[in-house]
């Protein structure tokens, strides 16, 4: 630890004359949405498309980088999500919004995609005239599958009447010039997933059935359904099916190994065999995969990324750019079909987490534009470091550094619990750290034990250690860095978001002497009704349900120490001052979780406030839910905890 305090003295230093002649960015910088975000390339790499901030609007647009011709639209008016590319002639732009559904409790996410036609200029929402869609479903606009010759998509979606039981996940065939549905094939009731080749042949169909726990995966040969795959007494998914070998030899799934993650063949008779990719004591944070989800190769978790690629010259030459650059988190975005021009997100040092093409054959590495307007000299450093939790294991964490500080000792802090729980933080820029590290605060991230990314042992440590052990590796890292007198132990406030501001109320109901105060945003407060909740959307049966039994507890048999464990039953034992903000959108973590909190704070007589985002969902997905909520924190914050 006194290495990384020398380190980070020599880092500070060295911004501490450009940044006084710097303005400080304002808030808006941090708050907003970048200005740059959802990059891709198409499929021959002609084309670039992405969403742009631009004088207070959003726009949709693609880039043709031979003619210098640009395509686009204004979506400032939706929530949008995502762009990817069909072909060089289709681009597809998915979105959601937050509604209600007659007939059905609550609210969910609609999601639908829709395709633009680059030589008109025409856009057109896919299965938009299908009128057997059940009205209470979220992924409508889901693309699994590209039908190149035919030119048309595939989209699964659940299908039937709300008043005929369970629906079916069917899979249509979509023009994306009309946005007209053909039904493909007929799923079950059961049915989770669907792949299939580019020519139309059904690789694999996944079922879990919830009532009976059975797992099953199939193919269709010669016009019938074969079964590839079978476990019954699986009450959750035993493995997750990721694509197809690209000889089409075998299935690829991605299951457990000693202590992390791998990939597995899945063979036509049933057999597993590998791991044929993996990383000791590491994860897979996602699989790389292509429109009709043949896998290529992975990118394994970590505080920052690194990949492996089936195609040994690939791999070589992915290596060879982590390595020319093996300070930044360098993450692949997008790419062409023939694997030649890449998309990334680079972040780390003075680069916001910035877009560049990255010409394999050439080595050339071009930024597309800026992601956000801050002075390199304001940009945060990042560093990743690791501390001892009090049973000795290390902790791995990042630490985000005031800029332009020149005596790193007795800062204020913020300590920043990620969601989850079973995710992790890795290098990024992230919006909420950077910000307070800007305003003079030194910025804890810990990925605590049940997070993911450090291998199978140290998430599973985590299960029903809720309030437990999981919260004891947060305070053990505010301790780490107060006994090496980098933080004023009074002068500290936790902020989380969803699993995140469950530890921030955790910490401010079982070591209220820790904290100045505490900011939840969608926060859990009370686990016996957010299990409610889980069973009252999933149904009893749901392997939904199972997982997060296994997660936080069973309410049948540790009712008693979910009690215990949550907040809202002791809003007594608080000392700090509690912000709570939930976007009353949220379809994740219900906002009666926030009012719950805010009413047992209240009748004990603690100083609470209750700020209700306007249209915010789960993930403040929009500019100005999340700089609202910026807003509100930087309030909270300079008020009961000034960094100066």
């Amino acid at each position: 630890m006194k290495l990384l305090y020398s380190l980070f003295i020599l880092a500070l230093t060295t911004y501490s004359t450009a940044i006084a002649q710097t303005p400080m960015p304002p808030i808006e910088a941090y708050g907003e949405l970048g200005q740059i975000r959802s990059v891709a390339i198409s499929p021959d790499g002609s084309k670039i498309g992405m969403l742009r901030q631009q004088d207070g609007e959003e726009l949709f647009i693609v880039n043709d980088l031979k003619s210098g011709e640009i395509n686009g639209a204004n979506t400032t008016d939706i929530k949008t999500r995502s762009i990817d590319f069909i072909n060089s002639d289709f681009v597809v732009l998915s979105a959601s919004e937050t509604t209600k559904i007659f007939g059905f409790r609550g609210k969910l996410e609609y999601s639908a995609s829709f395709a633009m036609d680059l030589s008109k200029s025409k856009i057109t929402q896919l299965l938009r005239s299908e009128d057997s869609l059940y009205p209470a479903q979220s992924g409508v606009g889901r693309i699994i599958g590209n039908l190149t010759k035919e030119g048309r998509v595939l989209m699964p979606a659940y299908v039937g009447a709300r008043n005929k039981g369970n629906p079916r996940y069917n899979l249509f065939s979509v023009d994306p010039k009309t946005g007209l549905a053909q039904i493909f094939e007929r799923g079950r009731y059961s049915t989770n997933d669907w792949f299939v080749s580019e020519t139309g042949v059904i690789f694999a169909r996944e079922d879990h059935d919830d009532s009976s726990n059975t797992f099953e995966i199939s193919t269709k040969r010669n016009g019938k359904w074969e079964n590839v795959y079978k476990k019954e007494n699986s009450p959750v998914i035993p493995f997750v099916l990721q694509g197809v070998k690209s000889d089409h030899s075998s299935l690829i799934v991605l299951d457990q190994i000693d202590d992390g993650e791998g990939l597995f063949e899945l063979n036509w008779d049933g057999e597993l065999s590998g791991p044929i990719l993996a990383k000791e004591n590491t994860d897979i944070d996602y699989v790389i995969i292509d429109e009709n989800r043949i896998v290529h190769g992975v990118k394994y978790s970590g505080m920052r990324p690194s990949y492996s690629f089936f195609d040994k010259e690939l791999d070589a030459s992915i290596q060879t750019l982590l390595d020319t650059y093996p300070t930044f988190a360098i993450n692949i975005m997008s790419w062409s079909s023939d694997w030649s021009k890449f998309i990334l997100k680079i972040s780390g040092g003075t680069e916001p987490g910035n877009y560049f093409l990255y010409d394999v054959k050439t080595k050339d590495l071009k930024r597309i534009g800026q992601s956000r307007d801050i002075a390199p000299e304001w940009i945060a450093d990042v560093q990743t470091i690791e501390y001892p939790a009090r049973d000795g294991t290390r902790i791995p964490a990042l630490l985000t550094w005031p800029p332009g500080v020149k005596d790193p000792t007795n800062l204020p802090a913020i300590i920043l619990p990620h969601g989850g729980p079973e995710s992790y933080v890795q290098l990024d820029f992230h919006w909420l750290a950077q910000y307070f590290a800007s305003r003079g605060y030194l910025v804890l991230q810990p990925n605590f034990r049940g997070s993911t990314g450090f291998g199978t042992n140290f998430k599973l440590q985590g299960r029903g250690e809720w309030a437990g052990l999981m919260q004891d590796d947060v305070t053990d890292g505010l301790k780490a860095l107060t006994s090496m007198n980098f933080v004023d132990p009074e002068r500290v406030c936790i902020i989380g978001a969803s699993y995140g501001g469950y530890s921030a109320l955790a910490g401010g109901a079982f070591t209220p002497e820790l904290y100045k105060c505490v900011a939840a945003i969608a926060p859990v407060s009370d686990l016996p009704r957010m299990l409610d909740s889980v069973n009252e959307e999933n149904g009893d049966n749901s392997w939904v349900v199972e997982y997060w039994k296994r997660v936080i507890g069973d309410k049948k048999t540790e009712k008693q120490k979910l009690i215990d464990i949550s907040p809202a039953n002791h809003a007594d034992k608080f000392q700090a001052p509690v912000l709570l903000i939930h976007g009353n959108d949220d379809t994740i973590v219900n906002i009666k979780q926030s009012a719950v909190m805010e009413s047992a704070l209240k009748q004990s007589g603690k100083d609470v406030d209750f700020i209700k985002v306007k249209g915010g969902d789960h993930w403040l997905s929009t500019s100005e839910t999340r700089l609202d909520t910026l807003k509100a924190l930087d309030t909270f914050i300079a008020k009961h905890n000034p960094a100066n």
